[in-house]
């Protein structure tokens, strides 16, 4: 984060104004606001930093502030209650740019390779925090003013954080439900406040929190491949279903609708993508809450599964939405940073469960294999992009792809497997005009991908502690078939060794 994110982040999360800071200062409001959004850097001659280290850690008290700004700047815990201990840190914060920054890395690093394929650079979303006040907290049902209004883009900021920090007060958990159809620049154009916003969520749901999304597929395919990025990271949690209406919307009235059950309620409309001055309504009447909550039931009556993530803890499910699947003609793509595991030989599949101590695998594993013999020998197309690391450098200590899902645990090849494994390869190349591999050490060495031109795509990663997705809409799914499609063709337009070339090579 650099100076102006930080100064952003900490105005937010106190609900500070622009005309107050440059009070307490001896700044323009102007002058703040131009440092804020990046288009004037700090005063060089004047001290500033300190100052304002000094100002925040007299503005920052609740414990949500203290929680999320421990996480962000330490990387974990609270901040410490002390304000001069808080201005310390905060006054290195804003000086150096080398202190630690967010504990959410670990879930994007897991996550990074499924985001490059979406042409972007990976980053978990965030979200910017406001202090809620008593009003936020409060959940009265007799209020004579029964909703806080903010407008236009920078409203829905402030609304949401107010919405999110309100939850987070409560220490309890809650049933959050998502909805919005509206232009998204309002989540787009402040990347700090993207983070921030899943770091709110990432605390939420580590405090029990679900979050049942309704994502709008009727987007420009750019767009939702945006959208999904952004929630990739929080997916990896397990506490998020994401759904699709697969009915045509018109677009041009728009609607968002945020609803945690029993609690509160962030609603707003606007045409096309005309959001600047519209209202962004926040409810905490349970009467009106409850009547979002049956607007949101009757519009996910007509929703279904976007996709299903799953970890270790529902492998068993993975396992037969893999081994289920009918066998379909066409082209499969895959991608992959090691041998697949539908290419594994019965032999060495036995082997290897019974070594590792989960015999019971045996099962899945020869029924994937039996699976794709069953489609080669029905005329199906399978094309394998394999991730093989330079002939010059040693075998690096290789997982078997997709074994925490499959035997419980991370396997690793040992001895001579991943050689029996390459070559058993080779033997399928000859024996199946429709089955090549093609080698490569340029592609992403830490996702698998699987896809079909009118099926599924399963995404997983191949890293201890594992995550899958199965993509079923047929054009979000189709997205990654042509993705793979396109670098294959790449990879054909080069010179690349075969497999039996690059063994002969190695062994």
């Amino acid at each position: 984060m650099n100076i102006s994110e930080k100064l952003d982040l900490l105005m937010n999360i106190t609900s500070t104004k622009n005309i107050a800071l440059g009070k307490a200062l001896s700044f323009d409001p102007s002058y703040i606001s131009r440092i804020r959004s990046g288009s004037r850097g700090i005063p060089k001659n004047v001290p500033f930093t300190k100052p304002l280290a000094s100002f925040f850690a007299g503005h920052i008290k609740a414990d949500y502030q203290l929680e999320t700004l421990g996480n962000i700047i330490l990387g974990v815990g609270r901040l410490p209650d002390n304000p001069k201990d808080i201005e310390d840190i905060l006054y290195k914060w804003l000086e150096n740019d080398d202190i630690k920054t967010g504990n959410a890395e670990p879930v994007k690093d897991l996550l990074s390779d499924i985001t490059t394929l979406f042409n972007t650079k990976s980053a978990p979303a965030d979200i910017p925090i406001a202090q809620a006040s008593a009003e936020d907290i409060s959940h009265d049902t007799s209020q004579t003013v029964p909703a806080s209004v903010y407008y236009g883009n920078q409203g829905k900021r402030d609304s949401v954080i107010k919405f999110l920090s309100s939850l987070l007060s409560a220490k309890k958990p809650f049933q959050l439900c998502l909805f919005s159809d509206e232009d998204m620049t309002w989540l787009s154009e402040k990347p700090e406040f993207a983070r921030e916003w899943a770091l709110l969520l990432m605390q939420l749901m580590k405090s029990g929190s679900k979050i049942q999304i309704i994502h709008t597929i009727s987007r420009d395919l750019n767009e939702i491949m945006e959208a999904i990025r952004k929630w990739i990271p929080l997916y990896s949690t397990g506490a998020i279903e994401p759904y699709y209406c697969p009915r045509l919307r018109d677009g041009i009235y728009r609607r968002s609708l945020f609803v945690a059950r029993g609690h509160s309620a962030l609603v707003s409309t606007s045409v096309e993508t005309g959001t600047d001055n519209m209202a962004n309504l926040l409810f905490r009447n349970s009467q009106i809450v409850a009547s979002f909550e049956k607007e949101y039931d009757n519009y996910f009556a007509l929703c279904r599964p976007l996709m299903k993530m799953y970890t270790k803890q529902n492998r068993k499910s993975f396992l037969a939405a893999l081994t289920d699947n009918p066998t379909l003609g066409g082209q499969y793509f895959l991608s992959h940073p090691g041998p697949s595991v539908w290419s594994l030989p019965p032999e060495l599949a036995e082997k290897i469960a019974v070594r590792s101590g989960y015999s019971d695998a045996t099962l899945y594993l020869k029924k994937m294999h039996a699976h794709m013999l069953d489609i080669l020998n029905n005329g199906g197309k399978i094309t394998e992009i394999l991730y093989i690391p330079d002939k010059n450098k040693p075998l690096p200590q290789t997982n078997i792809l997709l074994s925490e899902m499959i035997f419980g645990s991370m396997v690793t090849y040992v001895e001579d497997e991943y050689i029996s494994h390459l070559k058993y390869l080779c033997e399928l190349t000859e024996k199946y005009e429709n089955y090549k591999v093609l080698i490569t050490n340029v592609t992403p060495q830490g996702m698998a991908l699987l896809s079909h031109s009118d099926a599924d795509t399963v995404i997983a990663n191949s890293s201890s502690p594992s995550a899958a997705f199965i993509i079923s809409h047929q054009q979000f799914s189709y997205a990654f078939y042509e993705y793979l499609n396109r670098v294959i063709k790449e990879l054909q337009k080069k010179s690349h060794p075969t497999l039996k070339q690059y063994l002969s090579d190695v062994i």
